[in-house]
């Protein structure tokens, strides 16, 4: 059983208690809300910066390496093949460089 002096002392540490556990809620929320705006400015900065990651480099290689083997393409194309209308030969060549080889016909 509970003495009487205990019960007074029990209710007097109930208000600090109380205080006490008052601030550890307000102290998480602040770290709550603190978290989510650092995270929010790290999305942020991502977004706004350059993407200059490894993808776009692979990009430009695979793009170069595409142009090449067009170009070996219509070389090896054009030798089989020395019939072959000059439309075909004036749209190949613009398709793989365009405005590297100039086709003068006088």
């Amino acid at each position: 059983m509970l003495r009487s002096v205990d019960i007074q002392q029990i209710l007097l540490h109930t208000t600090s208690v109380e205080k006490i556990q008052q601030v550890q809620q307000q102290h998480m929320d602040v770290e709550k809300k603190h978290l989510a705006l650092q995270l929010q400015e790290e999305t942020n900065q991502k977004k706004s910066e350059v993407q200059d990651t490894k993808e776009a480099e692979e990009a430009k290689i695979r793009e170069e390496e595409k142009r090449r083997q067009q170009k070996e393409e219509y070389k090896f194309g054009s030798d089989r093949n020395k019939q072959g209308s000059d439309k075909h030969k004036k749209r190949g060549l613009e398709e793989i460089d365009q405005g590297k080889i100039l086709d003068l016909i006088v």
